[in-house]
């Protein structure tokens, strides 16, 4: 755990500064921005633990209401984030894929410019579960192909995904193929088009096999994206589950009238 030096805070109340005391932009906005601007710069690392509220004011010169409403203001935005016990921490960068289109998760993480590696953890045939009986329209126990991939960016996990193949539509697939190429590239690689989907978001607690795939504690509430593909005869094909970390990933939709 590191913890960011307090000879790195540069007082609001020097000879310097007294331009934005006096300006009418508030104090919790001014030092909100002077936060930003360390985390964006990189000197604030993520995972760094910051001053706490006390050492802000003190070396500030800024009463508690100010500290405490920028604080907050960044925690609310996902730049930082409070532990019980340990401090606030710097967050690591986001992963915020805006859907204007159908693509996978993990392609949208390519277009944001970033470098994904996806492991894959699970890859074995069983029965179909509810949840894919339901969507696939298929039979109970019906033979399918079950792979669980982690997603992470600069070494942390920011999604993990729970895949159903409907065998009997989907080509032969491999842990290393699903683990170097995306599922719509790997589909329509084999000749299998990819013509429409279904995306459905909700809420989930992680229990303790979803808190271990993102390393997040037992409880933690997480965004949950159900995914069903269909092929281009209107028969669905593949059934996702991707629960996405909670400060490392958000999702952005488009939307135009």
């Amino acid at each position: 755990m590191t913890r960011i030096p307090v000879s790195q805070i540069r007082p609001i109340k020097g000879e310097k500064d007294m331009e934005l005391l006096q300006s009418s932009v508030p104090l919790y906005y001014q030092l909100k921005s002077y936060i930003k601007q360390k985390i964006d710069s990189g000197e604030w690392a993520a995972d760094s633990v910051i001053p706490s509220e006390r050492e802000l004011q003190r070396l500030l010169g800024l009463s508690r209401s100010p500290v405490r409403q920028a604080l907050g203001e960044l925690v609310s935005e996902g730049l930082l984030v409070r532990k019980h016990g340990k401090g606030t921490f710097v967050t690591r960068r986001q992963a915020v894929p805006t859907t204007t289109r159908l693509v996978g998760l993990v392609e949208q993480l390519h277009r944001q410019g970033l470098a994904p590696i996806t492991e894959v953890v699970e890859f074995a045939a069983c029965g179909a579960p509810p949840d894919a009986v339901d969507s696939l329209g298929i039979a109970p126990g019906t033979s399918m192909l079950r792979a669980v991939r982690r997603v992470s960016v600069d070494g942390a996990c920011v999604l993990a995904d729970e895949n159903y193949f409907n065998i009997n539509l989907s080509p032969v697939l491999t842990p290393e193929e699903l683990a170097e190429t995306t599922v719509f590239e790997l589909l329509e690689r084999n000749g299998v088009h990819v013509q429409k989907g279904a995306q459905r978001y909700g809420a989930l607690i992680a229990d303790e096999r979803i808190a271990r795939l993102l390393d997040v504690e037992t409880g933690t509430a997480v965004l949950l994206i159900r995914t069903l593909l269909f092929n281009n005869r209107n028969q669905p094909l593949q059934y996702s589950l991707s629960y996405c970390h909670p400060d490392r990933y958000a999702h952005e939709i488009l939307l135009s009238r």
